[in-house]
């Protein structure tokens, strides 16, 4: 949790921040009950949303039962991704974060913020964290569900994961027209979203950055690039 300007803004109402602190872990517990009483209580409660990453470190140590996976892609096909989501923000007229990446740097700065903390305190975590990244994970599903398996204990029917499902899709973001009623959720829709699990956007950076821009890539997020082997330097 961001405590930065906490004396200034919050302490008035809160006193130490330890009593802040509790109030965000009771409104998490709030939260992850009410999550679990919607889908009857499962065994085995996943979450996904990115934003999360930021904060693996702090609710690994506030739950200590949680477990963890930190979804990896390319950072150049990412931020490729990303440009083009921009793009249907500026024609739209949107202001977004998106948007404000006006260069490499930033979008550099951008990816790596997810991922900074959960390396810094990697030892925190002990055994309740795994790495997946997404490009193994398309060219060989079953065994990275093994490790997710393995790491959760949730068990999975490669063949039904692979394919998509309408009917284990409730959530509006899986309908495409209804998607883009909004088009700031819209800009982020793609068609590989309710299509059978592929390769094919794997190294798309290539058709949409320039040859200078994926060497500034892999120039700034040179550590990143060589720990999970997407691409080797001196």
């Amino acid at each position: 949790m961001n405590l930065t300007r906490y004396e200034i803004r919050h302490a008035d109402q809160f006193g130490n921040v330890r009593n802040f602190r509790e109030l965000i872990w009771l409104n998490i517990r709030q939260y992850l009950s009410l999550v679990s009483v919607k889908y009857n209580d499962p065994e085995i409660l996943i979450l996904k949303h990115p934003e999360l990453t930021y904060y693996f470190h702090e609710l690994s140590q506030q739950f200590l039962n949680f477990k963890f996976v930190v979804i990896v892609r390319d950072p150049r096909d990412v931020i490729a991704s990303v440009m083009e989501v921009a793009d249907r923000h500026k024609q739209n007229k949107i202001i977004s974060p998106q948007t404000e990446l006006i260069d490499i740097k930033n979008h550099c700065d951008n990816y790596i913020a997810y991922y900074v903390n959960v390396l810094k305190n990697i030892d925190h975590f002990r055994n309740n964290l795994i790495f997946v990244k997404y490009e193994d994970f398309m060219n060989d599903p079953n065994q990275e569900l093994q490790r997710i398996s393995k790491l959760t204990g949730a068990r999975y029917d490669t063949n039904l994961a692979v394919e998509f499902s309408a009917e284990h899709a409730a959530a509006p973001n899986f309908n495409k027209s209804e998607r883009e009623k909004d088009p700031f959720s819209g800009a982020f829709w793609s068609d590989a979203y309710t299509q059978p699990l592929s390769t094919h956007r794997i190294g798309r950076h290539k058709e949409i950055l320039t040859k200078e821009q994926i060497e500034e890539i892999e120039r700034r997020l040179d550590l990143f690039g060589n720990r999970f082997n997407y691409w080797q330097t001196n």
